[in-house]
């Protein structure tokens, strides 16, 4: 077994000499998570989990915020080698232009004119040779201008291929300081409805377990068209801790494939239902969120995602909207053809599925 020693003893600030070891230590990390993960389901080692977690986005962003440094100088390097070749690429151009002029005026100035404007063959010869010349250095500088211009171009690609890693990094950088909040908040959470205690840990999570099932359990009992509006069901007591809700979730499913509807494939209901209806009275914005400093009956008690409560389900996410209201009735949100399942062992699994014409699928779950 995996020594925990690398999760009790986080790593010292990063600098150049240890950046190497980064990589090392992430992927020890990564040892250290696969072995709790097969580990049996208690409060204490979901707390290891998330520990190990937090040390290893810490490390990751330690290795990227080195990253985006290493970037910058590179940039700024460039920066300066652009400069550099801008200022020699002027100055060959200039020189090119000298000697592009000087071979113009000599361009009239052939062999046979020389023969007869020479005082003497030595001049003659004179004068060929610095034609000769002339031409050598208009070559030389053109040639010497085109490297430097694509060395000069070679550089501005580097420096935009450079640019686009920085853009990366800090897109990089700020999901996984998003993360590491995520998970941070994911600790303080599970700490805060568990007490801190395994036994109740325990109880909650067998509970949402026990949720679940019965929802797997519940058979069809029939169907019907409703119209928006209509009442399906009554909120009901699910006999987990936080009382009476309805659970509501919205899907992009077809009445035809209902066969191969998913718990966790869910989608974001806001949306949607900011043009419908609600399915329960008293509330109409998902910013309605209830308040436990007070008496609100009628509220969200859990959003979608990951919510202080996320944490019992097996994929740590809550898939629909959790909402109470003093008024118990559940009415469609839309006209559609209803199914109603029931769980004889037990309310809990009682839940309709309503098919609308646009292609979504709203589900209700909990009701009496």
């Amino acid at each position: 077994m995996l020594s925990l020693l690398i999760f009790f003893s986080l790593p010292a600030p990063i600098n150049a000499e240890n950046y190497d070891q980064l990589g090392k230590q992430i992927q020890e990390l990564n040892l250290v998570l696969d072995q709790l993960i097969t580990e049996k389901d208690t409060l204490g080692n979901q707390l290891k989990i998330l520990d190990t977690k937090i040390a290893q986005t810490n490390l990751e962003i330690v290795q990227t915020h080195q990253n985006i440094k290493t970037l910058n100088e590179d940039i700024k390097n460039i920066d300066i080698k652009i400069s550099e070749l801008n200022l020699s690429l002027d100055e060959l151009s200039q020189a090119y232009l000298v000697d592009s002029r000087q071979k113009y005026k000599l361009q009239s100035k052939t062999p046979l004119y020389s023969i007869f404007s020479s005082s003497s063959f030595n001049q003659f010869f004179e004068i060929i040779k610095y034609i000769s010349i002339v031409q050598k250095n208009n070559r030389e500088s053109f040639i010497n201008t085109e490297a430097q211009r694509n060395t000069l171009n070679l550089q501005k690609q580097i420096k935009s291929q450079k640019q686009a890693e920085l853009e990366s990094m800090e897109t990089q950088l700020s999901k996984q300081q998003s993360n590491l909040l995520e998970q941070k908040t994911f600790r303080s959470n599970l700490l805060l409805v568990t007490k801190n205690n395994e036994q109740y840990y325990q109880k909650l999570k067998d509970a949402a377990q026990e949720e679940l099932n019965s929802l797997f359990e519940a058979t069809f009992a029939y169907k019907r068209n409703v119209k928006k509006g209509d009442l399906i069901g009554l909120m009901g007591n699910t006999g987990y801790s936080f009382g009476d809700h309805l659970h509501f979730g919205l899907y992009n499913l077809l009445e035809s494939d209902l066969d191969d509807w998913l718990y966790t494939n869910d989608i974001d209901p806001t949306e949607y239902l900011s043009l419908h209806p609600w399915p329960m009275n008293g509330i109409n914005s998902i910013t309605r969120l209830c308040d436990e400093s007070i008496r609100d009956n009628n509220c969200i008690t859990q959003l979608r995602g990951a919510t202080k409560y996320s944490y019992y389900y097996s994929d740590h996410y809550h898939h629909g909207l959790d909402i109470v209201s003093t008024d118990i009735r559940v009415f469609a949100i839309e006209d559609g053809v209803a199914y109603t399942f029931k769980n004889s062992k037990s309310s809990l699994g009682n839940h309709v599925k309503i098919f609308h014409a646009d292609g979504k699928m709203s589900l209700y779950l909990h009701l009496q």
